[in-house]
């Protein structure tokens, strides 16, 4: 069963490192804020990193995107989210909200890339 939790909201700096994170955040993922803090978009993203870089370049030329993504757990399950995305004042660092879970990720229908609508304006 998918968990009802509030909007996740995380900041990121240019290396995609989160610098901030709230409780939501940490529910959806699974770990400790202290332990959410040392990760990167890469390191959560399902089934893997792979497709990250060049959606996080196309959202830095255009500053904001929203879509939908599929995500790693602590646990190593996958979740697909919708989120939005926005650059905050500073140009170094990004504004990420994921809304409630849409669905359990699966290698097979998710492994091509784990994104769906990701960059949808």
């Amino acid at each position: 069963m998918l968990p009802v939790i509030p909007p996740a909201e995380v900041e990121v700096d240019a290396a995609r490192r989160y610098v901030a994170v709230n409780d939501a955040a940490c529910e959806l993922l699974g770990y400790t804020r202290q332990e959410l803090l040392t990760k990167t978009i890469d390191d959560v993203s399902f089934p893997s990193a792979a497709h990250v870089h060049p959606m996080y370049a196309r959202f830095v030329e255009e500053g904001s995107m929203r879509g939908i993504f599929a995500l790693r757990r602590k646990s190593g399950d996958g979740i697909m989210v919708r989120f939005q995305s926005e650059k905050t004042g500073s140009r170094s660092r990004a504004r990420w909200t994921h809304y409630a879970p849409i669905k359990q990720a699966n290698e097979p229908e998710f492994g091509h890339s784990g994104l769906g609508d990701a960059g949808l304006k």
